[in-house]
């Protein structure tokens, strides 16, 4: 049996077969300087739609961990420990609060002190 070439092929058809059979790709690359290997890259790829790479088991591990994603950030999300009240006012004891604080009772006072004078 002879291969036979289809001259009437087009990107189409031919990204059509890709996606629907898919195309694997195995590359080994060493690179070696006088004799001493530097780097070395192992690489596998597989280019096919995503029915193909679901019914091949391809893609079973990536979608069963996007769907477990999927269902966490769907759960309320629950605090793990009760808030203080020192959370909810933060600026509670920092300098520029005290600050704050001293301020306001030297204003009272003085505004205290006019009342007394009149």
């Amino acid at each position: 049996m002879q291969p036979t070439r289809d001259t009437h092929a087009t990107l189409v058809d031919l990204l059509d077969r890709v996606l629907e059979k898919g195309l694997v790709l195995n590359a080994d690359l060493l690179i070696n300087v006088a004799g001493i290997p530097l780097l070395g890259v192992n690489l596998r790829a597989c280019l096919a739609g995503v029915e193909t790479m679901l019914k091949y088991g391809v893609w079973q591990d990536w979608d069963a961990a996007q769907r477990s994603i999927a269902n966490k950030e769907r759960q309320p999300k629950r605090a793990k420990e009760p808030i203080s009240v020192s959370e909810l006012i933060p600026e509670q004891n920092t300098p520029s609060s005290l600050y704050r604080k001293t301020a306001a009772e030297f204003i009272i006072n003085e505004e205290a002190k006019i009342q007394d004078e009149r």
